[in-house]
């Protein structure tokens, strides 16, 4: 009797889960019809990511299609960059080629672009592919916009604004492109600030330690060398209007120093190590 009221517990449990699927099988239907097309999308949003642009200074925010602005009130600054990291999110290497779009520019400055160990300072694009195995990055992509003066007067304020990209067409039937557009803007004093004094760097040449003077909060430094790579781990600190910064790790040769105020490019000096 217990083999038989179990036996029949059994079918009737398996009658009622039959009848529920049943009479929820259009729900069922339903879901499965919108969800499906939601995760084709998500899919398909991840694979167009085949190749991505991520802003170096600002703790790798991919750029893809969007804007970097750099900003700077000085207008004696020597220079501005832009760091990118470019990711190839693919299962295959990739041979990228860049070009530059000048959209726009401020008269007396010049630009150009380097991926290391090769920089291109006449040229609009590059003519030799940097290499990115599949699934790894590469950081070695730097721009730098720089301002030379005419009879000794300070470039004028305004903005430019270049668009790069980046592109692969011999690995993929389709093409593997991103491109990011990056303004470097000149402000000048604005209403209510102090024009910053003029900034001394010294010793020239200097062994172990250089001193920046310097009349506004620095809160970070920047250290890149002439082909555009970036030191690491600079040891620095700050006294009163002065900055010490520890040269033991510098091999001898002529660096550019970046000075920010948290996000804004204060001032760009140029140091010269010699041990």
């Amino acid at each position: 009797m217990q083999a038989a009221i179990g036996g029949l517990h059994f079918f009737r449990s398996n009658t009622f889960n039959f009848q529920y699927m049943f009479k929820h099988f259009p729900v069922l239907v339903l879901k499965t019809f919108f969800l499906i097309p939601g995760f084709l999308f998500l899919l398909n949003s991840s694979q167009a990511q085949k190749l991505v642009l991520m802003d170096y200074n600002h703790g790798n925010k991919v750029v893809n299609d969007d804007l970097i602005t750099i900003d700077t009130t000085d207008l004696n600054a020597l220079e501005l960059n832009a760091h990118l990291r470019i990711q190839n999110n693919t299962d295959k290497p990739l041979a990228l080629f860049m070009k530059k779009i000048i959209n726009q520019m401020v008269d007396s400055t010049s630009n150009y672009f380097c991926l290391y160990p090769k920089c291109w300072p006449d040229a609009d694009s590059t003519d030799v592919a940097d290499s990115i195995p599949a699934g790894l990055s590469d950081s070695s992509f730097v721009t730098h916009y720089d301002h030379f003066f005419r009879y000794e007067r300070p470039v004028p304020p305004g903005l430019t604004s270049i668009t790069y990209f980046f592109y692969d067409h011999t690995t993929f039937p389709e093409p593997v492109e991103a491109r990011v557009t990056v303004n470097y803007r000149i402000s000048g004093v604005g209403i209510g600030e102090q024009p910053t004094k003029k900034i001394s760097v010294y010793p020239i040449p200097a062994n172990k330690e250089t001193f920046i003077s310097i009349d506004r909060p620095i809160t970070g430094i920047a250290v890149i060398d002439m082909d555009g790579r970036e030191i690491r781990d600079v040891q620095w600190t700050k006294k009163s209007d002065k900055i010490i910064l520890q040269l033991d790790s510098f091999t001898n040769g002529i660096y550019l120093a970046r000075l920010f105020d948290h996000e804004l490019l204060v001032q760009t000096v140029k140091l010269i190590v010699c041990h």
